[in-house]
């Protein structure tokens, strides 16, 4: 009897004389003959093991009349050869918004598939202005098998992401403006509004802005000032030390938040940036920079993720409702960094979270700087055996300091717990509570998931975080899946 067999291991305890094997997802075939036979099948046999797997095509008669003349067992022995097909060229989806302002065209394809993670794009466009344009996807060349079958392999195709404000060419290949507007693309449907322009930046020329649908500012917010929007916000600039506010849409920041530890940033749907350093942040759903997160304090209803360039986070507080998922966090000196997952926050507790995020970050900083101080007056004190008389009342008034420092810590960490507590969970309860790191993870970060935390004692990588029951349980991915 003869088999053709779909695994990649060879039988070798098999007592067939002669064993057909299809490999390559079809496209080649192999013969073994176990080395425990008494008698070496005839050429006979062979061919007819091949007839009877049903091997027809690309068919190597000189390797077959080899095998039987040199009589070699327990090896494989490739004997047809299939035509592999020729794959054909996916769909592009190429955005072209900015071109006439000397911005490269951008190749969204991966984003819109779900290969890759979103990038948000925006800018200004005239009615009947041209923001996508898509390159159809080719045919491949059919491949046959070695059982004389045809397989195509044509390139897949991609929807444009249609939506408000726009419509498509006649030939179904070309995004347009259907009025003058900001163009906007973050994920979901590519969309055309019409929104307050300002030309230039926000500062002492502008006051600060408030609008009740959306609004597009050049270039930066300059610190001091506030924006107010009711929908989405696109900075073509940095934000300084600002306040932004999006009552329920996004806040999209094209280079970066410069926060000098005053900037906050608020918005009821997603904030996209550049980059992210000493602010405050808070997102209803998701929190997502394109490089870094220093020294801030994040909060996301759903996701913070960070994975493109450095992807790095270091230094202050990253809160997330379900995910945290970044390429690095903390570094060699340990700064203190603390990522946490737990559940989902209700509109109105937002807000309390980023102040509480915002007072607490003042306490550290305030009381860093404290005790460094009494540190430096108490070791020249020990060095001289006795301080100026200004210099002593420094010590006592910075001791009481430090005193009251400690206490608002205990309080806000009583609130934060509070604020836990009374939260709601509204987001897919399938989707399991992690903290996943692509690269490093270095040694002092402290992690938590609910209310159960642990501190990392040494450089990892490529790991991801969950809970199961009442500790935290880590791997790398497909362990940590597995376990899920």
């Amino acid at each position: 009897m003869t088999e053709a067999f779909k695994d990649k291991a060879v039988a070798t305890d098999s007592s067939d004389p002669v064993v057909v094997k299809i490999l390559d997802d079809d496209y080649s075939a192999g013969l073994f003959v176990p080395d425990n036979l008494k008698e070496f099948p005839s050429l006979k046999q062979v061919y007819l093991a091949i007839e009877n797997a049903k091997v027809t095509y690309g068919i190597n008669d000189k390797a077959i009349d080899n095998l039987v003349a040199r009589q070699i067992t327990g090896q494989l022995v490739a004997f047809a050869e299939g035509k592999l097909p020729i794959d054909g060229g996916s769909a592009k989806l190429i955005w072209n918004v900015g071109a006439a302002d000397g911005q490269p065209p951008v190749d969204i394809s991966d984003q819109v598939s779900g290969k890759a993670n979103n990038t948000a794009l925006f800018g200004r466009v005239s009615k009947g202005q041209q923001i996508l344009t898509k390159m159809p996807a080719t045919e491949g060349e059919e491949g046959i098998t070695v059982f004389g079958a045809s397989k195509a392999s044509s390139g897949s195709d991609i929807e444009i992401p249609k939506g408000e404000g726009t419509y498509l060419s006649k030939d179904g290949l070309t995004l347009l403006a259907a009025n003058a507007g900001i163009a906007a693309w973050s994920g979901a449907d590519i969309t055309v509004s019409a929104v307050k322009h300002i030309k230039g930046s926000v500062d002492s020329s502008t006051g600060d802005v408030k609008v009740e649908g959306s609004v597009y500012i050049e270039k930066d917010v300059r610190a001091g000032f506030r924006v107010e929007a009711v929908g989405d916000i696109f900075i073509g600039g940095n934000v300084e030390g600002a306040d932004v506010y999006s009552r329920s849409g996004n806040v999209v920041v094209r280079n970066g938040i410069i926060g000098q530890s005053r900037a906050r940033i608020l918005a009821g749907n997603r904030i996209l940036a550049g980059f992210i350093q000493d602010a405050t942040i808070g997102a209803k759903l998701d929190v997502e920079t394109g490089r870094y997160i220093f020294n801030s304090a994040v909060t996301a209803g759903r996701y913070i993720l960070a994975l493109k360039r450095e992807g790095l986070v270091r230094g202050g507080t990253q809160f997330a409702g379900k995910k945290i998922e970044i390429r690095t966090a903390g570094n060699e000196a340990r700064i203190e960094t603390e990522l946490k997952v737990g559940f989902t926050l209700p509109d109105s507790e937002l807000k309390a979270h980023s102040d509480l995020r915002s007072e607490q970050r003042r306490n550290r900083m305030e009381l860093a700087y404290v005790q460094k101080r009494i540190q430096f007056l108490t070791l020249l004190k020990q060095n001289k055996n006795t301080l100026a008389e200004d210099k002593e009342a420094q010590l006592v008034e910075l001791t009481k300091k430090e005193k009251v420092l400690l206490a608002e810590s205990q309080v806000q960490a009583k609130k934060e717990s509070e604020l836990t507590s009374e939260a709601t969970d509204t987001s897919d309860p399938g989707e399991v509570e992690s903290i996943r790191i692509h690269d490093k993870l270095h040694q002092g970060v402290s992690l938590f998931i609910g209310d159960v935390g642990t501190t990392v004692k040494k450089d990892q990588a490529n790991i991801m975080f969950f809970r199961v029951g009442e500790s935290i349980k880590f791997g790398t991915l497909n362990r940590a899946l597995r376990k899920t």
